[in-house]
């Protein structure tokens, strides 16, 4: 039972002991009304059928008392009144007798029908022996009334009284005997009930016992594993196993224990294989690696790619440095041959340049009192050129006074002719004037006069300045081309002064290049001399560079490499 429970999810497991709680509560509460029916219908029956019964039994008998004394009340009545008050609560009591009589054969079952049936004989016997009673009575037959009431009504009535007295009995005897059986079931109920409980509670421990233990065992199981992983050690075991929740549980964390001792064992070897050098490493179990610990995976490839092509490219840089060398190594040699050649030649070319300087220093003495002499005429002319230029400043002074006083002249005949023109409206006006106008006529005629008179002067003046002008431009014309020929010859001696002092600032600078050059050359001989050495250690250099190279190479070759770069990620 308990590994049927076992394997059973843990909603059904709660389910089960939530069923076997309603199932206790079930039977209680079935007992608890069936038991509490049980003594309701024998309180009902005690309520509504056997005290019912007693009740009736002592109205009959106290009703038949009644009939008994009224009917004495009657037979010795004294007056008509009272007799009438007698007869009527006569009738009155055998109407109370028959309606209890009919409510009591209601309440009746078979055992009692005897009872019911004796009571009904009886009565209708005493009410036929009432009658009878009654009539003599009625007919003044006083004494065998009384014989009847005193005699065969006595024996009904004691036979009736008896009857009733059987009825509550038997309905006493009843009652007391439902009481019992009532407080009876109200025992049984009582211990059942707290038999059940004992019962429900007893199981109910034992299965919340058994299936809190089925949760909890596995659930402290995980919780030690997970405190465990949470320090490192993967080295736990889980042993529940299961078909409920939990039991998928502790399968699934054995699975994540498994994986992770996995990965971490192929990560110990792939980083235990690099370590050695071996960088064609892979994993030996890629199928665990799903999910979030594949970019793990991707990182380590990654890192032994990474490394396996930067040693790759180590060794194929250390090949070419190796030939490299060598040839540098080559290359140095040649270097310090053809260094020493140059040597030799430069000595050669340093006797060839001291001629050339010596040469060349003669010329620059020479070239030195050419420009002297130059420099001497150049000044002179230079001399000669300002006098000229003073000469051909003043001619021009000449020309500018004759242009102003040509402005002068034609200012002159400006106001002649405007005169001339004033002194023609005044004409006018004055003939318009008429007699009036007559002496203002005269006066314009002599401004007219004058005015023709100083344009006469003005034109002669002008004549004069124009040939004094052309004589004084023709001067001018012939001192600029004697100043154009002098300025010509001027620059003529400072061009060639210039041409002889550049040659001779050439020469010198000649000279002074010569003798850097001739420094040059002697540095040339000692870098020379200084390369030779250097080619020489150079190829020395060149040689250790050769044999650490080769060192290299072989310290790569230590390492296990792939021939290509890997593609796979």
């Amino acid at each position: 039972m308990i590994n049927c429970l076992k394997n059973l999810k843990i909603r059904v497991k709660l389910y089960i002991l939530l069923g076997v709680a309603l199932l206790g509560m079930f039977i209680i509460g079935g007992v608890s009304f069936y038991l509490m029916g049980e003594m309701n219908e024998m309180t009902s029956d005690i309520s509504t059928s056997w005290l019912p019964s007693i009740d009736i039994a002592r109205d009959l008998s106290a009703t038949l008392s009644n009939i008994r004394l009224n009917e004495l009340g009657f037979l010795t009545a004294i007056s008509d009144d009272v007799e009438e008050s007698s007869l009527q609560y006569l009738q009155s009591e055998k109407e109370d007798m028959n309606t209890l009589l009919a409510a009591y054969e209601e309440l009746i079952d078979e055992e009692e029908r005897d009872f019911y049936n004796n009571s009904m004989n009886l009565w209708i016997q005493y009410n036929e022996a009432d009658e009878e009673m009654m009539a003599l009575a009625k007919a003044g037959r006083t004494d065998e009334a009384r014989a009847i009431l005193e005699g065969e009504c006595v024996d009904l009535y004691n036979s009736l009284y008896s009857t009733f007295n059987d009825i509550i009995t038997y309905n006493t005897e009843g009652s007391d005997e439902a009481a019992e059986e009532s407080s009876y079931l109200y025992r049984t109920a009582t211990n059942l009930m707290g038999t059940v409980i004992i019962a429900i509670i007893f199981v109910g421990v034992i299965f919340s016992f058994v299936i809190i233990r089925l949760i909890k065992t596995p659930i402290s199981e995980i919780e030690n594993a997970a405190i465990k992983m949470a320090e490192g050690d993967l080295d736990v075991e889980i042993s529940y196993t299961a078909k409920d929740e939990l039991g998928v549980l502790a399968a699934q964390v054995r699975r994540l224990i498994h994986k992770l001792q996995a990965i971490i064992d192929d990560e110990n070897k792939f980083l235990a294989k690099m370590a050695e050098g071996d960088f064609t490493v892979d994993s030996i179990c890629e199928e665990e690696y799903t999910g979030g610990f594949h970019p793990l995976l991707v990182s380590f490839r990654g890192i032994a790619e990474k490394l396996n092509d930067t040693m790759l490219q180590i060794s194929q840089s250390s090949s070419r440095v190796a030939s490299e060398a060598q040839q540098v190594s080559n290359g140095a040699q040649a270097l310090a041959q053809g260094a020493t050649e140059q040597a030799s030649s430069v000595q050669e070319l340093a006797a060839t340049i001291n001629e050339i300087s010596n040469k060349v220093n003669q010329n620059a003495d020479n070239a030195q009192q050419a420009n002297e002499t130059a420099c001497s005429v150049s000044t002179k002319m230079n001399v000669s050129n300002e006098k000229m230029q003073q000469m051909m400043q003043a001619m021009g002074d000449i020309s500018n006074c004759s242009s102003e006083i040509g402005k002068i002249i034609k200012t002159i005949e400006d106001i002649a002719f405007q005169t001339n023109i004033l002194a023609l409206n005044a004409a006018v006006e004055a003939a318009r004037a008429g007699t009036a106008g007559k002496g203002f006529a005269v006066v314009a005629d002599e401004v007219r006069s004058l005015a023709g008179k100083s344009a006469e002067a003005s034109q002669n003046t002008a004549a004069l300045i124009e040939n004094s002008l052309k004589a004084v431009e023709n001067g001018t014309q012939i001192a600029d081309e004697t100043a154009k020929s002098l300025l010509q010859a001027v620059n003529d001696v400072n061009e060639m002064t210039g041409i002889i002092g550049q040659i001779s600032e050439a020469s010198s600078n000649q000279a002074y290049s010569i003798s850097q050059i001739m420094m040059g050359i002697d540095q040339i001989s000692s870098v020379v001399q200084t390369n030779s050495a250097t080619a020489e250690e150079s190829a020395a250099a060149s040689e250790e560079l050769s044999s650490q190279s080769q060192l290299m190479k072989s310290l790569i070759g230590r390492f296990k490499l792939k021939s290509s770069p890997s593609k796979r990620r």
